[in-house]
């Protein structure tokens, strides 16, 4: 998925079960807007980075989730590191 290589697998299942939390968002107006409160929180806090599926509110394939999370952290690189230089 990264590109990494290496001399073994990982497999790994997810059994989705009525109760518990959830895993992925569920789309109600509700949550919607508690993710709305979550985000301005974030927004206005410095190192505070919401990805994923509940990070960012929104279904992803994990593809997706891996993707996003990569792009993230080399964003907070290169902004440290803009940083850095100043």
């Amino acid at each position: 998925m990264t590109g990494q290589e290496h001399g073994k697998s990982s497999i790994v299942y997810e059994y989705p079960r009525a109760e518990g939390e959830a895993y992925y968002p569920v789309p109600r107006g509700e949550n919607a807007e508690i993710y709305k409160q979550y985000k301005a929180l974030a927004d206005a806090s410095e190192g505070v980075y919401f990805v994923g599926r509940l990070g960012t509110y929104r279904y992803y394939n994990m593809d997706q989730c891996v993707g996003q999370a990569l792009v993230t952290f080399e964003e907070i690189v290169s902004h440290q590191l803009e940083r850095g230089r100043q």
